[in-house]
């Protein structure tokens, strides 16, 4: 049984397979953003990669959080 909760009630840090689904998509919103704007304005500098970068991990997880289920199923 998936258990998505630990041994004091709160829900785990850490999703795994469900990060790594938002973790996809947040990648591939990046790169279509990056061509995107490459595509408007010319080319892109370093920091705007580098920046994509060092967020998109960060907002995968913070997307992961608020996707994932806050307690876990209930036994009959």
């Amino acid at each position: 049984m998936l258990r998505l909760k630990d041994s004091y009630g709160d829900p785990p840090w850490l999703v795994t397979d469900l990060f790594i689904k938002t973790l996809a998509v947040a990648m591939a919103v990046a790169i279509v953003g990056l061509v995107v704007a490459f595509a408007l304005t010319g080319p892109i500098s370093t920091v705007d990669g580098v920046g994509t970068a060092v967020v998109t991990p960060i907002a995968a997880y913070l997307a992961h959080l608020w996707l994932s289920p806050d307690r876990a199923p209930e036994e009959d």
